[in-house]
């Protein structure tokens, strides 16, 4: 599939300079070159043939990120790994993709947008979330722990495989944020919530690799049991409640916080009715 703005190329510039006009592309026998050729065919013209077929070598090399929007062309051609455009669908919209959104564990098709919004635990109950469904194929309910953005569709195979690690490695040189957020902490250790399985770049300050051999899974466990913000906050004023009203209690009745539900009876203790204290 060529993208919409390569077939209309003149809202581009010109990424290859005319050599003038084409004096074959007005007579009779008209321009033997075609795509290949490289002067302007009509005095309105403003590329090349040469230039408006283009092909976007980050289409070729598996995923184009302006998607519609690129100048070049996305063009499939012969390609045995992409299937034929009747059955290029998303199984969500319907539409035909313009990125694609590939899962690790099966071969069905979503957009990237579509997949995202699925995955997405905003706006959605406690119940789904915690079931862990949006983090599967909404189709066939195969695990997958994250998503593959891909110009073109890959089914199950070697050629996905293949395009997973060429985007995974393009990913390693960004650096996380999460991990660079650890570093200026106070963490005795670097921390990443995705540890082995984050797609970025862990590297110490003095450029050496991060290692962990601890996944997603595992570091997500740590990252649930680590107080929030607003847990922390609770625990200061509590404290500092229990000093100014001269209460001679032990402290072992108002042990530190570790959850919102905790939290809550804190509040009602402090605040609530003088009968519940």
């Amino acid at each position: 599939m060529a993208s919409a703005s390569a077939a209309d190329s003149s809202s581009r510039p010109s990424t290859s300079k005319p050599r003038g006009l084409c004096k074959y592309y007005t007579t009779e026998r008209g321009c033997f070159n075609g795509n290949k050729c490289k002067f302007l065919h009509g005095p309105a013209a403003t590329h090349t043939p040469y230039d408006r077929a283009k092909t976007c070598r980050f289409y070729a090399a598996g995923f184009c990120k302006r998607g519609a929007q690129c100048w070049f062309s996305h063009d499939k051609g012969k390609e045995k790994e992409v299937i034929d455009d009747e059955d290029d669908l998303c199984s969500i919209c319907f539409d035909k993709p313009d990125t694609y959104g590939l899962l690790t564990g099966c071969s069905h098709i979503f957009c990237i947008t579509c997949i995202k919004q699925w995955r997405d635990p905003v706006n959605k109950s406690v119940d789904v979330v915690d079931s862990g469904n949006i983090k599967r194929c909404p189709m066939c309910r195969q695990p997958a722990k994250f998503i593959i953005p891909s110009s073109k569709f890959y089914a199950q195979g070697e050629a996905k495989d293949a395009a997973m690690t060429r985007y995974m490695d393009s990913m390693k040189r960004v650096p996380c944020k999460h991990f660079q957020k650890s570093l200026s902490s106070a963490r005795a250790v670097p921390f990443c919530p995705f540890g082995k399985d984050c797609f970025y770049q862990h590297r110490n300050p003095d450029g050496s690799d991060y290692i962990t051999t601890q996944g997603i899974d595992a570091c997500m466990r740590v990252r649930s049991q680590q107080p929030s913000s607003l847990i922390l906050a609770l625990n200061f004023i509590q404290a500092i409640l229990i000093a100014a009203r001269g209460r001679t209690v032990r402290l072992t009745r108002f042990p530190p916080l570790r959850s919102h539900s905790a939290a809550g009876e804190c509040i009602s203790y402090w605040f609530g009715s003088p009968g519940a204290r």
